[in-house]
Order: C-alpha cells, then sequence, then structure tokens
C-alpha cells in the first residue's frame, strides 16, 4: 500500500504541528516545507496525495508556489486546498485563480481539513 504524504506548505511551527497531527492521526505523513526548496527529492519515490498551502507565508509566494505546482506533471492534478487570512480576501483570489481548487479563510481550513484529508487518501 502506497503511503500517503501530504505536502503543506507553513512556517507557522505551532500550526504546523496542528496540521501534521491531524494528517497523522488519518494516517498520512505530512511532508512540511516553507519553500519550494529540494521539495521535489523529498517526495520521492511517490509524489503528495494532497496540498495544503498556507498563503500567509513569510519567506516565500504562496501564490507563485501553488502556480509552479500545477504546473508540475507530478503535482499539477493532486488536489490542493490553501487558506489565509480572511481580511486578504485579494490573495485568497489569487489562490483560486493560480489553481487551487479549495482556497478558504483560515478559520474555514480548521474545520474543513479532515474532510479533504480523506477526500484525498
Amino acid at each position: 500500500m502506497a503511503e500517503h504524504k501530504i505536502l503543506v506548505f507553513v512556517d507557522d511551527l505551532f500550526f504546523s504541528a496542528k496540521i501534521g497531527e491531524v494528517i497523522r492521526q488519518l494516517g498520512g505523513k505530512p511532508v512540511i516545507t516553507a519553500n519550494m526548496e529540494g521539495i521535489f527529492e523529498r517526495l520521492e519515490p511517490d509524489g503528495p496525495t494532497a496540498i495544503v498551502v498556507d498563503l500567509g507565508l513569510m519567506g516565500a509566494d504562496a501564490v507563485d508556489i501553488i502556480a509552479q505546482l500545477k504546473k508540475q506533471s507530478g503535482t499539477m492534478d493532486v488536489p490542493m486546498m490553501a487558506f489565509g487570512r480572511h481580511t486578504s480576501p485579494d490573495v485568497l483570489a489569487h489562490a483560486s485563480e493560480a489553481g487551487c481548487e479549495q482556497v478558504m479563510p483560515r478559520s474555514d481550513f480548521v474545520k474543513r481539513l479532515p474532510g479533504f484529508l480523506k477526500d484525498s487518501m
């Protein structure tokens, strides 16, 4: 049986721990990073089962990461969920325009993450 790797772009240590715990509870393996550097090597031999992106990344352009992943053959069809501040509706809209299928405020993300992961695994 293939391992369900969930690629998570987040740089908030507290929130990454919470996301990672939800993933592990559902039988997945979190691959947590804050940028694209070396990410495909970390995912070998299989690609991710799902992708989660924090639109509030401090050291990287989250919308650009979404666009890059949607152009890569190994990730273009992988279900993706992004979350951000409800006070930044323009960033949420840009993430959707870049190809992210599910974009929502952070408060909705917390409630919807388990269902998204179950559907993706």
